[in-house]
């Protein structure tokens, strides 16, 4: 596989003209490098600068913890006042009005469903209001103001970054009405009975996310200064991970006792390590702009298969990586989230399985916030559609995405159906353990065909892109190249059966 990508990447290859513009220079292997992908290149060509604004932030912010620790949230938020104001420039102003609006909403209706109504109208307004109006011109509040307008930041788009704040505005003022109804303390009570960490913890700093999540707190700490402190965390600020508000209180005021500089060290090294594989990957196989340029003339159906292939694993890795490295800064910062992609990407043979490990900390935000209030699993058939038509939203108000969104809630409502019926022991007693686990494994197939389908249509191709690419793969010779796929990933779905079990017999199973 890796082979037919490195090929076709090569400078001899009669296509490389085509996209030759895309490239730029390199340091491996006296090869250029794909650093076509925007999203990647403004995080790879800003390592230095993140990695010195992080080592400020985390000098001070020990020092503040530890000779005035009562002062780490106005610290927190100071510096990530400054910091915005950096990246932003004056447009820091415009968000900091949008978050305030919803906190005046939750001091003055926080406890009624009103207040929460009028929460959720006004982070989606906002989703909406910012990508039509494409972050807005202070002229057109007031042309005295218009020379706001010239004082730019690092990154003029705050919009795209915002729709990360407005998750955490969403669970703050929910996390605020449940601790007026007193709701979460009694679901927060019942977790410590059956929670092993929670029961036999002596010290808030102890207690599991679970606990931290749902434990309520005292109506004082849900003030302004806590407030913007989490919207803002600087660490988290940009691309998550995402943590609830009273998960970043509770750390706040007790940091976890889990968090060591051991765990922490070798957890940077393994960022390092993922950073070099992407690296060598970006020299050596050039399919982000063979697949922006569509410069897959005359490929076979093998290597068109191939572009898609390593175009997700680029995906899964960059992804990977920025989510990583703000989560080594909170943890150093020693506050703990969750951890995203938890599987590998060619590790997943199930949809529902998938998406939990893709984006796990997003996952468990829409889960909490969205996904239970609508009636959970009782009415799973009904809360798929507009759950998925959130998540889309969320990411971006485009067709494309939209697209991807209901594919993926059309592809994981078939497996829920199938798992609810034949998902039992019965039915492996009734056909045989051995013909039961290759049924499994059919299904698995044509999950992760599906899957990778959804996500070329949401993330690398679009529509029309991936219409192209199955027509190029859908011919006669490309009949026999998918029987050869299937066979391959029958076999692939064996052995991800293989490591589950595993899992299982070492109490190690990845949620």
């Amino acid at each position: 596989m890796f082979m037919c990508a490195w090929d076709f990447s090569n400078e001899k290859h009669p296509s490389y003209h085509k996209y030759a513009h895309r490239l730029s220079k390199g340091w491996m292997l006296g090869r250029e490098v794909d650093n076509s992908d925007s999203q990647y290149a403004s995080f790879r060509n800003n390592i230095p600068v993140l990695l010195q604004v992080g080592l400020l932030h985390l000098v001070l912010s020990h020092l503040v913890q530890r000779f005035q620790p009562r002062l780490r949230p106005l610290f927190s938020l100071v510096f990530s006042l400054v910091f915005l104001s950096i990246i932003h420039g004056a447009s820091v102003l415009k968000i900091i009005a949008i978050v305030v609006v919803n906190f005046a909403i939750t001091a003055s209706l926080g406890t009624t469903r009103l207040g929460v109504g009028l929460t959720w109208l006004w982070s989606l307004g906002a989703l909406f209001m910012n990508d039509m109006y494409r972050g807005y011109e202070f002229a057109a509040l007031h042309p005295g103001l218009g020379w706001l307008d010239q004082v730019n930041g690092i990154n003029m788009r705050w919009w795209i970054t915002f729709n990360f704040s407005t998750l955490r505005m969403i669970s703050y003022s929910m996390d605020y009405y449940w601790m007026s109804l007193g709701s979460d303390k009694a679901s927060s009570e019942m977790h410590r009975q059956i929670c092993s960490v929670c029961s036999a913890a002596i010290h808030p700093s102890e207690q599991c996310d679970t606990a931290r999540t749902r434990n309520p707190h005292p109506r004082n700490l849900y003030s302004l200064i806590n407030y913007l402190a989490y919207l803002f965390y600087v660490p988290l600020y940009l691309a998550g991970p995402i943590i609830t508000f009273n998960d970043f209180v509770a750390q706040l005021r007790h940091a976890p006792r889990n968090i060591t500089a051991k765990s922490t060290l070798i957890y940077a090294l393994r960022w390092a390590g993922t950073v070099l594989c992407m690296e060598w990957l970006l020299h050596t196989v050039y399919v982000v702009a063979i697949k922006d340029t569509r410069a897959w003339a005359g490929f076979s159906p093998f290597q068109m298969s191939m572009v898609g292939y390593f175009n997700l694993k680029l995906i899964w890795l960059k992804l990977l990586i920025i989510w990583r490295f703000f989560r080594l800064w909170a943890t150093a910062d020693l506050i703990s989230c969750p951890e995203n992609m938890t599987r590998c990407m060619s590790n997943n043979y199930s949809c529902i399985e998938f998406w939990r490990s893709w984006h796990r900390s997003y996952n468990r935000w829409m889960v909490r916030y969205l996904y239970i209030p609508l009636g959970g699993s009782k009415y799973y058939a009904l809360n798929i559609w507009p759950v998925f038509t959130f998540v889309a939203i969320w990411h971006d108000i485009s067709l494309k995405l939209l697209t991807w969104g209901w594919l993926v809630a059309g592809f994981i409502l078939p497996e829920v159906a199938v798992r609810k019926i034949f998902a039992t022991e019965q039915w492996r007693q009734r056909i045989g353990a051995t013909l039961y686990r290759h049924i499994a494994a059919t299904a698995g197939v044509l999950n992760i065909l599906m899957m990778m389908t959804a996500n070329l249509v949401g993330f690398a191709l679009g529509v029309d892109g991936i219409k192209e690419m199955i027509g190029q793969i859908w011919n006669a010779s490309g009949i026999l190249f998918l029987l050869t796929t299937f066979v391959c990933v029958f076999s692939a779905v064996q052995v991800m059966f293989e490591i589950r079990r595993e899992e299982e017999r070492r109490g190690n199973i990845t949620q």
